[in-house]
């Protein structure tokens, strides 16, 4: 027993010596080890204010792309509308071509003047013509389809009537018995219909029916003129001349029909 008590004091001043040295080890871990752990809060903290900053520039960027975006949009629109404007004046324009042709095969056939298959000559024309008239005749029919046409578009595409009105006019007193007369007293009639001025239509389409009762504007001027005798009061002579229109085989008597089961 007593070799035991001082080897039990050396193991005893030996761990009194070795406690402090182990604490303070485990002192330093834990402090290196708070300064990983801490470490990587320190860029996170200095990068803050760059964080906050950096959206501003991304969001004028974005914004300056979708204004271009835009604008190539709005140019893109533009040059669609700058396309459809001129196909639809070309198409105006080729309807009002094909409604001159239109009237001129009508007015052809009426008179009698188409030419036959095969160039074959007409017999419904005198034998001979004076070289005189003949060159007259070539020589205005130009212009009489021109001032026709011209009349024309004023009322089908530029809706000028007062300009179209004095066209027509113009054009009757220049060609009173030309291709295109009983047109040009019709469309006078529609336009003075239009203008509710009922006295001047019905004596524009009276005047047809009087002077070209064999033209193919004839069963339309009588159905018009029918029409305007109705709403003048005259219910007889709107359902004499409706009734006749109705009976024939025109275009119109649909048109009459359809009146005279709607107001008789």
């Amino acid at each position: 027993m007593k070799v035991k008590k001082p080897l039990i004091a050396a193991l005893s001043a030996a761990i009194f010596v070795a406690l402090p040295l182990s604490a303070q080890a485990q002192v330093e871990v834990v402090e290196s080890n708070n300064r990983l752990l801490e470490s990587p809060q320190l860029p996170s903290t200095a990068a803050a204010p760059s964080s906050v900053v950096s959206p501003v520039p991304n969001n004028q960027a974005d914004l300056f792309y979708q204004l271009q975006t835009l604008q190539q949009e709005v140019q893109e629109l533009r040059g669609l509308m700058e396309e459809q404007a001129y196909e639809l004046k070309r198409l105006k324009q080729q309807r009002l071509d094909d409604y001159v042709n239109l009237d001129q095969r009508l007015s052809g056939l009426q008179s009698g003047t188409v030419s036959s298959p095969e160039g074959a000559a007409s017999t419904s024309g005198p034998a001979t013509v004076p070289a005189t008239a003949a060159s007259q005749t070539t020589a205005q029919a130009p212009d009489e389809m021109q001032r026709y046409r011209t009349a024309i578009d004023l009322v089908l595409r530029k809706k000028d009537y007062a300009q179209a009105v004095t066209a027509f006019n113009q054009y009757l007193r220049d060609f009173p018995q030309g291709k295109y007369a009983p047109n040009c007293q019709y469309w006078l009639g529609e336009i003075y219909l239009l203008q509710s001025d009922l006295e001047q239509a019905r004596e524009w389409f009276s005047r047809l029916v009087t002077d070209f009762p064999e033209h193919g504007k004839a069963p339309d001027a009588n159905f018009k003129l029918g029409t305007v005798y109705h709403k003048l009061g005259d219910t007889d002579q709107a359902k004499l001349l409706l009734s006749k229109v109705a009976s024939g085989d025109s275009n119109a008597s649909r048109l009459a029909n359809s009146y005279l089961s709607e107001n008789f």
